[in-house]
């Protein structure tokens, strides 16, 4: 891992995924360094020249701190590159960097200001009990509000590449089934039960199985809680055909083939048995994982390097630490330096039996290996470093690829 990134043969690939795809879906499991690797992914590409945005749909603040921010919104930022250019010697090949973090209640409250057919549907809908629920707190109502936030970013026409950095890895799968649930979200099926019965007369009061069936409903549950159910489904009724159709299109969006996903891991062996799980749920749902990236993998370590350590080096290290630098003390630093150098060496033989298992089943091809770089991520220049490991930027890089 001490070689430069720029020697590895499969960065190559991956750049033209960057210089040609319009969505790029970050999944796996949790605590991977997954919305830090999103950022840095973006980062790239906007180096390059893109015009990209990176969002997460992770409530945590991962996504702003690795790019130096205090915080992030729902509505998207643009990043300065300024710094970053510098820091590499590339001109301003017109790219940028925007991010944003998901804000699933506002989101939902934005598409019914944007549907809702008159002032007195949207004054009722604000003020219905039902909704005040679902925009806050329903289960599941997150991944819907992805799918209308990705909607706008991807159709929008301004942006080149989106980056959608997932949740860990059963809420993201949760992610990926949503499209197919989004037309189902007020299935017809059972709206009707609950629509105020728009015929008139005998018949109507006669044949409405829906008035038997809130009769047993509000028997349950309240009176009241079914007038504001009632009220929902007929004020939230013109949402159906929306839902259907960002469904459909979403479900379109993620088979394209511009549209590509990585899986970001780390190479403890019970992260890489997550990304193999979630690898096969892919398949399952006909798409495929394009690389892997795999984050804080330890170097090798040989017990000569131990001894190649000079006493008058750890002699300089003791004293810039204000310990005395006899040689009983030279000597312990050097047994607890062995000490920490077999167990890292314990560590990186680990890691490379997890990573060639993990080859034998996706290919060495589809492999990006990250070291463990030894410092957090919280401003540009830190991500710039972890970027040129995923894919190296070209001097004075041009994307000569379709935008938009």
């Amino acid at each position: 891992m001490t070689a430069s990134p720029r020697s590895d043969a499969n960065a190559a690939p991956l750049r033209h995924l960057l210089d040609s795809g319009r969505l790029i879906v970050c999944v796996g499991p949790g605590g991977v360094g997954k919305t830090t690797t999103s950022a840095a992914v973006g980062l790239r590409a906007a180096m390059a020249g893109r015009k990209t945005i990176v969002m997460t749909i992770d409530p945590a603040r991962r996504l702003a701190n690795s790019l130096g921010l205090d915080d992030l919104t729902n509505d998207p930022q643009q990043i300065d590159l300024t710094e970053a250019l510098k820091l590499t010697g590339n001109k301003d090949n017109g790219g940028e960097l925007w991010a944003m973090m998901l804000d699933s209640e506002k989101t939902f409250n934005d598409l019914v200001d944007r549907l809702a057919p008159d002032k007195g549907a949207l004054k009722r809908a604000k003020e219905n009990n039902i909704f005040r629920l679902l925009s806050s707190a329903l289960h599941g109502m997150q991944e819907y509000m992805a799918l209308e936030k990705l909607h706008d970013l991807y159709t929008g026409g301004y942006f080149d590449l989106v980056i959608l950095d997932t949740p860990p890895t059963k809420n993201a799968l949760e992610f990926l089934e949503t499209p197919g649930r989004a037309s189902t979200f007020f299935d017809e099926r059972i709206i009707k039960w609950f629509l105020p019965n728009r015929k008139s007369g005998l018949l109507g009061r006669v044949f409405n199985p829906g008035s038997i069936v809130l009769g047993l409903i509000s028997k349950v549950l309240g009176e009241s809680f079914v007038n504001d159910l009632v009220e929902f489904f007929d004020t939230f009724h013109y949402l159906q055909e929306t839902l259907q159709q960002r469904g459909e299109l979403i479900e379109f969006i993620l088979r394209d083939p511009l549209t590509h996903f990585f899986i970001i891991t780390s190479a403890d062996p019970r992260r890489i048995k997550e990304a193999v799980y979630f690898h096969e749920k892919l398949g399952q749902l006909e798409q495929r994982a394009d690389f892997f990236i795999i984050n804080r993998v330890i170097p090798r370590f040989h017990p000569e390097d131990i001894a190649a350590i000079e006493d008058a080096d750890l002699d300089t290290l003791l004293r810039e630490a204000d310990h005395g630098a006899s040689a009983e003390h030279i000597s312990g630093l050097r047994q607890r330096l062995e000490t920490h150098y077999l167990q890292l060496a314990k560590l990186a033989i680990r890691d490379r039996e997890a990573i060639a298992s993990l080859a034998t089943k996706v290919g060495q091809e589809a492999l990006r290996l990250i070291p463990l770089l030894g410092e957090d991520v919280h401003n540009l220049t830190h991500l710039l470093k972890l970027s040129d490991f995923i894919t190296p930027l070209e001097p004075d890089a041009r994307v000569a690829t379709a935008k938009g």
